[in-house]
C-alpha cells in the first residue's frame, strides 16, 4: 500500500475546494454524534433529517439546540 496521497488542501491556501470541506462537515458531524454518545437509532435519524434538509449534521443539532434554547428563554 502505498503512502503516497493526493493533497487536495492544506491550512492556509486559499478557500477549501468544496470536495475537501464536504469530507471535513462530515467528519465533523461523525465526531459530534459520537461525543454525544446518542443511541444508535437517533443518530440515524439526526443523519437521516440532516441529509433530507440538505445541511450537515452540525448545523441540524445546532439549529435544534437553538431553537430549544430559545423556546426555553
Amino acid at each position: 500500500m502505498s503512502s503516497d496521497g493526493k493533497v487536495i488542501w492544506k491550512k492556509g491556501d486559499e478557500v477549501m475546494p468544496d470536495k475537501a470541506k464536504y469530507v471535513v462537515d462530515a467528519a465533523r458531524g461523525e465526531l459530534l454524534l459520537k461525543t454525544l454518545q446518542l443511541p444508535e437509532e437517533i443518530v440515524n435519524i439526526i443523519r437521516y433529517n440532516a441529509d433530507k434538509s440538505a445541511q450537515s449534521v452540525n448545523d441540524y443539532v445546532s439549529h435544534i439546540v437553538v431553537e430549544r434554547l430559545i423556546s426555553a428563554s
